[in-house]
């Protein structure tokens, strides 16, 4: 892969649109020949679709990098926005981003810091250390000694944006389902919008620093000197990224003591701030010596308001307590299915609903949940969600749901991997019976 971004919205259009003729004449051939196929040759054409698919979008994302590359990582984590064949290639855009090269970092300092970087830190290292889709971080040193991270955005970003969102919708566009996906790709280029001025960031970042108050967890400290819209300047924190740091075999305490914290992380910031940090990428949480967990990264937050955030703590308890009425006029509060559903539609969609918020219920009937012993829970909770998506056509995508389930359930996946036994019920959370 190149350093430069490919630029030029005829050329960018170009890529897409390729891929898109490309995955739209795979769904047309589909469709000729599932007529004429058993049911066993069914599944293997649509499994052979969902994989040829998937590689074209995940070539063509990588072509594009920046957002596109960004928006590849966000929706790789969806449980069910795309087929597994589909979600497994996006996955790769998170070990697949290469830094630009020193010549291009020292020039985007330069237009960012409005000076030469020397000028401004006491040493600056011109080799990343790190590289994600949108930007890069570098080491330095302040003036009066202090280690820094800076993080560096990619030249031609903020030019891409709504270029490329629309670039992606009309690659996506011949999926099943597109109509579900609309409202979340505006969520999506929403939160980019937002990530892409380094100033939130610091803003939100200083947020963090001041409200999330967790024995063990460390939130770096802004330096404005060498910070502005392309470029972001703060405390180095120590420690090893967790995927790595579980390559280490850390022990079951270890692993436990860890786990713990991300959950309150998450716990802590949705019941008591009302907002998020919204990126469970394992290279944005820093394991140190001491088992402290250092948060970085702070471009993608969502935020809620305290009544929507009351109505998903009681949610799943009023699934569990079987009130389907409450449960449907709860849903239509929040927007997300439609009025006057068929009554044997409802019934089925609380049927299997309640599946789900049994599934769920699993983390709280017990003081400590184990993810070691139980290796099949994501899974489990994965068919029961296919199930419910199945009725997909009686719901409304509400964007509010976008960035938190998929925080919840990239946390899950962590806790997985983890294989960790920790206290996921919660006062906040749940209060009460099951």
């Amino acid at each position: 892969m190149q350093d430069q971004i490919p630029s030029g919205k005829l050329r960018r259009t170009l890529i897409g649109g390729k891929t898109a003729a490309r995955v739209g004449g795979g769904i047309l051939k589909y469709l000729a020949k599932k007529p004429f196929l058993s049911k066993q040759a069914k599944q293997k054409a649509r499994k052979d679709l969902d994989n040829s698919s998937a590689k074209a979008i995940f070539i063509c994302l990588s072509l594009l990098k920046g957002t596109a590359l960004k928006v590849a990582q966000l929706l790789s984590l969806e449980m069910e926005i795309f087929p597994d064949a589909v979600r497994k290639e996006l996955e790769k855009s998170y070990s697949q981003v290469p830094p630009m090269n020193r010549i291009l970092a020292r020039k985007a300092a330069i237009n960012a810091l409005k000076q030469r970087p020397e000028e401004v830190f006491s040493s600056f290292t011109p080799t990343a250390f790190a590289a994600a889709s949108l930007g890069q971080v570098h080491e330095a040193i302040s003036p009066n000694g202090k280690q820094l991270a800076v993080k560096l955005q990619y030249p031609g970003i903020r030019q891409t944006i709504e270029d490329d969102m629309q670039l992606i919708k009309n690659i996506i566009r011949p999926l099943p389902d597109f109509r579900l996906m609309a409202p979340i790709m505006k969520e999506i280029e929403a939160r980019l919008k937002e990530e892409i001025d380094y100033r939130q960031e610091a803003e939100r970042m200083v947020f963090f620093r001041e409200k999330l108050d967790i024995t063990g967890v460390i939130v770096p400290q802004l330096w404005e000197a060498g910070s502005g819209r392309t470029i972001l300047s703060s405390t180095l924190l120590q420690g090893q990224p967790l995927n790595q740091w579980l390559e280490t075999k850390p022990s079951s305490e270890e692993r436990n003591v860890v786990a713990q914290r991300l959950n309150e992380i998450f716990i802590e910031s949705l019941y008591k701030l009302n907002c998020i940090h919204a990126d469970p990428n394992p290279g944005n949480f820093l394991v140190d010596g001491d088992l402290n967990v250092g948060l970085v990264d702070f471009g993608c937050v969502k935020s809620f308001t305290p009544e929507f955030v009351e109505s998903y703590r009681k949610l799943p308890q009023i699934i569990i307590q079987g009130d389907r009425k409450k449960y449907f006029d709860m849903l239509r509060d929040m927007r997300f299915t439609k009025e006057n559903l068929p009554p044997k539609a409802e019934e089925k969609i609380f049927e299997t609903a309640y599946a789900f918020g049994k599934w769920l219920g699993q983390l709280y009937e017990v003081e400590k949940f184990d993810f070691e012993k139980n290796p099949g829970f994501i899974a489990e909770g994965k068919e029961v969600s296919q199930k419910l998506f199945k009725y997909r056509k009686y719901f409304n995508s509400n964007p509010e749901f976008v960035f938190l389930d998929r925080t919840r359930y990239g946390l899950l996946r962590i806790f997985e991997q983890l294989k960790c036994r920790i206290q996921i019920r919660n006062p906040h959370e749940w209060d009460g019976d099951l």
